[in-house]
């Protein structure tokens, strides 16, 4: 009998069109990109906290719904930062390094979950989420709002924000990688 994807998963998957969706919304030359880049990110945001709060309510959270929610938001938020790096409001070597974090983490899960192995998210993988979340949508807001006493400082503000979140980014890596040490130990020896 084939099981069927639960309430949950199906909103996770849905945020995984998000993430391109913000792009074309947001470096569209159209005189709503910024508003419409802003409500893509708040509703997938707002998406993101209803599907765990549905599978924790409906008792159905799932080993695939922890691979592939950490995935999407890693779409949707490295989404947003292509696009304020196509805005000047990000650094490559900012991005690069989100990427690289992301890459290593799904690749580590990916070769846990080959050997029947999953691996959730940690806690400071969740506040880096948050935190990416919180800056995107700081940013984005601000630039909309476009602050007449802010403009002359608003490409600083946007890169030491964004500063922050590659920062925690970094040591949420070096966190998952040490409380994983044991699970990367056996697997190294199979």
């Amino acid at each position: 009998m084939k099981k069927r994807v639960g309430l949950p998963n199906k909103i996770t998957l849905s945020r995984l069109a998000l993430g391109p969706l913000f792009l074309i919304v947001y470096l569209i030359d159209w005189p709503g990109a910024k508003l419409g880049g802003l409500i893509i990110v708040v509703f997938s945001e707002a998406s993101d906290l209803i599907d765990g709060w549905v599978a924790r309510a409906r008792g159905e959270t799932s080993e695939i719904g922890k691979l592939i929610d950490p995935m999407a938001d890693a779409t949707v938020h490295l989404s947003c930062f292509f696009g304020l790096l196509a805005y000047g409001y990000a650094a490559a070597w900012m991005i690069a390094v989100l990427v690289y974090r992301e890459i290593v983490v799904a690749y580590v899960r990916t070769l846990a979950a080959l050997q029947g192995v999953v691996i959730g998210r940690r806690t400071s993988g969740k506040w880096k989420s948050f935190s990416q979340a919180t800056v995107i949508i700081t940013i984005l807001s601000l630039d909309l709002i476009n602050f007449p006493w802010l403009q002359p400082y608003f490409v600083q503000v946007a890169h030491y924000l964004v500063i922050v979140v590659v920062l925690y980014s970094v040591f949420t890596l070096i966190d998952y990688i040490w409380s994983n040490r044991t699970i990367l130990k056996e697997l190294r020896q199979r």
